[in-house]
């Protein structure tokens, strides 16, 4: 029996007692365990084992009176490389999933040296809308002084209206800039001010910039490249200050030059 074979094949994913039946079997068809263990000099539990998992592997059939047989090398070269394709890709899949959770330590560690500030505490993208509205819930829910909404027509609202209640409840001021541009923003408007927030109608025909910002310390926003609403950048969450105040200041100016409505929702005249 050929090392060299054996080890090719041990490194395609068999065993060596896989590797050694096959060849075995290969050389000598249609033999059995007792055949095996006599040949090869291995135990029968530990024949049987190896038996098993090349049939699992679609290397070995087994025939009539429990004799064993091996498909050809053409098909059974394929099969192995199948399935040494497939374990390798989990082991890089988890190297790559390793790698990637010592970045995020790596990464902080190199711009702390450098700059003194840590990566995470400046931006921290969002993989989608979905994870933006997860993570808008979150920052609501834990709101102790402020809550400042700027939106269009809010259409997200009853996605978070429980939230928003709660913490008007807790003595939360809750602030939202938006459109009314609809019945429904109308109602969604009036809602808001029967349940004690503030609300005023943005003066700009459109704002690209939508977002919540909670107890003047955390921020999730969003920026759409178009009007039409059919891009936007990636959403970000932030508790870094300096950008923080550039939206707040942002956000208070365009409240101060907004309309108030009356207590329809409606744009006062």
């Amino acid at each position: 029996m050929s090392s060299t074979i054996v080890e090719v094949l041990k490194k395609s994913g068999l065993t060596q007692h896989e590797a050694e039946i096959y060849i075995f079997l290969a050389e000598n068809p249609q033999k059995g365990e007792h055949d095996l263990c006599g040949a090869l000099k291995i135990p029968q539990s530990e024949v049987r084992s190896a038996l098993s998992s090349l049939m699992a592997k679609g290397l070995v059939r087994v025939l009539d009176h429990d004799k064993y047989e091996v498909i050809p090398p053409s098909e059974a070269v394929e099969i192995l490389l199948e399935i040494r394709a497939r374990s390798m890709e989990a082991e890089i899949a988890e190297l790559r999933r390793r790698l990637y959770s010592i970045k995020e330590t790596l990464e902080d560690t190199y711009w702390e040296r450098r700059y003194g500030i840590r990566d995470e505490l400046l931006i921290e993208p969002l993989d989608d809308l979905r994870s933006m509205e997860v993570k808008t819930a979150e920052i609501i829910s834990k709101a102790q002084r402020s809550i400042s909404i700027f939106t269009e027509s809010f259409g997200w609202y009853h996605k978070v209206r429980e939230l928003l209640l709660a913490a008007l409840s807790r003595g939360v001021v809750v602030r939202v800039l938006m459109k009314v541009v609809d019945e429904q923003s109308g109602k969604t408007a009036k809602d808001l001010m029967e349940n004690g927030a503030e609300v005023r109608c943005a003066i700009e025909e459109w704002y690209p910039v939508r977002g919540t910002l909670v107890d003047g310390s955390k921020l999730v926003f969003l920026i759409w490249t178009t009007e039409k609403k059919v891009s936007y950048y990636k959403p970000h969450y932030t508790e870094n200050a300096g950008l923080i105040k550039v939206f707040n200041d942002a956000f208070n100016r365009r409240w101060e030059r907004a309309q108030p409505l009356n207590r329809y929702g409606l744009i006062k005249s």
